[in-house]
């Protein structure tokens, strides 16, 4: 029986014949090792450097970032727009450089992300680190596209061993990001080195693009077709409601519970607004598109394909383990083990970085694994094992060994599912020609997912706070004398949202006295965080069961090639 869901290569008459996909035996030997072809894996290796950096860099020292230049309490903004903006932007990206080729695309990407490393270098308070990181979140939607862009370059077989390349190059901002940023801060002076760091990577991406990657132009994607009349009979309309609705919804879910009472009418009404447009008004009005033979901007087709849909959503579901516990975990490792003189500062780095190490040490690993098992049994097998190690952290934060020695390989475990979901989605399109179209649908699923999963973690741990605190510090500090007006406030300074100075009442003794309560409180909040994670790990496992094994009928086609002098294509 035929794969309903196998590769077609037929692509549209309007495309020349050098832009059309092909086998690896029609390529010259020598086209593997050019100079444009390395050069082109180099640059999507860089930029994706800086992508990933671009949040992974800062979040291990928020706490530090918020007491130099707030402290403000909208300092969780900083991880969420980044991660908003790259959901909103990854489709995009994907639609307009399907169509009107790529290269140019890449290039303003890192141009973006370079103007976004510069705020962030420069910004004198919270709010101005929020705008560097939506211009850093927009580059996201380009730099992280990564696992589609390698994809097109590489025979199909080969693309789980090319990702796990592309994840080697972010080595020092994503593995080592919490000790390479303390480090930056320890022995450098300021956390603003991270940044200048981000700078020279762009700066670096920008001069790599434009020399090597040379992918099949407009001209040669469309013989028949102007840009102008392909520009203006885009989709507009289902960007402006996908965009809306997208980031309404993900500003409502994060508000919930921190900045407002989740039963508060912003919270309500951002909520239902989103959810309705995203969920209801934008697929009526995309299908409306489709019957009037036109193309909408939302791939409908996509969203029949139970292959596809299975491995784009445990994608953003394993990856919110990396961007919600790279998070909280850090916060866990300075309030708890350092709080306690368990760990030296130095170590703080170290520790804080240990489950984007694990993460992205098994985004390395993914492809020689699939070689063996196959994406099906690897991504139900350790999606089984990370939940399971995951939620059993829970146990006892307080054992600084017992927790480690199961957020390690739970760690591990989940980055072996983000990073098989993510090239899978790659395999099960309609065509590889529509390559873009399926990874930025993709990506931006990732990142939707991923947004809501930070803010379901940082919500728990903010509402649990809010009981904790009031059980384990309060009763302590009531009993030293200090006011009862003056209790806020010196819980707004525990957690850092907050001075100590606005404390009424507060004297040196009391202040000390607290700070063991306020671990214990943090504890208790923080155990909560690794429960909820079931949620999402267990999901994963359901999800895994859909993926079915690649057709290996198409495992020698290249979507995509690099063009010049160097990278001859024979019957080109």
């Amino acid at each position: 029986m035929s794969d309903p869901f196998a590769v077609d290569h037929r692509v549209e008459d309007d495309r020349t014949d050098a832009a059309r996909g092909r086998n690896a035996d029609e390529f010259d030997k020598s086209y593997w090792y050019s100079w444009r072809f390395l050069g082109s894996m180099f640059a999507v290796g860089v930029a994706f450097m800086g992508g990933i950096g671009g949040i992974a860099l800062i979040s291990p020292v928020l706490g530090d970032i918020n007491a130099e230049i707030g402290p403000s309490p909208n300092i969780n903004w900083v991880p969420l727009v980044n991660l908003c903006a790259g959901a909103v932007f990854f489709l995009l990206v994907g639609q307009l450089s399907d169509i009107f080729g790529r290269r140019w695309f890449f290039i303003i990407g890192s141009v973006v992300g370079l103007i976004g490393a510069i705020i962030g270098a420069t910004a004198q308070n919270v709010n101005t680190l929020i705008g560097a990181e939506v211009f850093i979140g927009i580059a996201v939607a380009f730099q992280q596209s990564f696992f589609w862009v390698v994809a097109e370059l590489v025979p199909m077989r080969w693309r789980y061993i090319a990702n796990s390349y592309c994840y080697l190059m972010t080595t020092p901002t994503s593995p080592l990001s919490a000790r390479v940023a303390y480090s930056f801060q320890q022995y450098g002076g300021t956390w603003r080195n991270s940044f200048y760091f981000l700078i020279a990577i762009n700066v670096t991406s920008i001069l790599s693009w434009y020399t090597f990657y040379h992918p099949p132009t407009f001209s040669m994607l469309h013989r028949q077709k102007l840009a102008k009349d392909l520009f203006f009979t885009f989709d507009w309309i289902g960007v402006l409601l996908y965009t809306g609705s997208l980031c309404i919804l993900i500003f409502g879910i994060n508000w919930g519970g921190v900045l407002y009472p989740w039963n508060s009418p912003a919270v309500i009404c951002t909520m239902v607004i989103g959810g309705v447009t995203l969920f209801g008004i934008l697929p009526m009005y995309e299908i409306w598109v489709k019957r009037r033979g036109k193309e909408p901007y939302l791939p409908l087709h996509l969203f029949k394909n139970i292959r596809f849909q299975s491995a784009a959503w445990n994608t953003g579901i394993a990856a919110g383990v990396y961007y919600g516990f790279g998070i909280v975990f850090p916060q866990i490792v300075q309030t708890v083990y350092y709080g306690r003189g368990e760990i030296s500062e130095y170590d703080i780095g170290t520790l804080a970085g240990l489950v984007p190490m694990c993460f992205v040490f098994a985004q390395m690993c993914h492809g020689p694994i699939v070689w063996f098992t196959g994406p099906k049994w690897a991504m139900i097998g350790f999606a089984i094992i990370g939940c399971a190690l995951l939620t059993a952290a829970s146990t006892d934060l307080n054992n600084r060994a017992l927790t480690m020695g199961l957020i390690i390989p739970g760690a591990f475990a989940m980055g072996i599912v983000e990073s098989v979901s993510i090239t899978t989605s790659t395999f099960p399109l309609r065509s590889q020609e529509e390559i873009g179209q399926g990874g930025g649908l993709s990506g931006s699923t990732r990142n939707f997912v991923s947004a809501i999963a930070v803010a379901v973690y940082t919500a728990t741990l903010g509402n649990r706070l809010l009981i904790t605190i009031p059980q384990n510090v309060y009763p302590v500090a009531r009993s030293m004398g200090l006011p009862e007006g003056s209790l806020e406030s010196l819980s707004n300074a525990l957690q850092g949202k907050g001075s100590y100075d606005l404390v009424n009442g507060l004297t040196p003794a009391i202040r000390a006295a607290v700070q063991e309560p306020y671990r214990n409180a943090f504890v208790g909040a923080a155990k909560t965080v690794f429960l909820v994670s079931l949620a999402f790990s267990g999901t994963a496992i359901i999800l895994s069961f859909f993926t079915t094994e690649n057709d290996e009928s198409t495992a020698d086609y290249v979507a995509g090639n690099i063009h010049g002098k160097s990278a001859v294509v024979e019957g080109k």
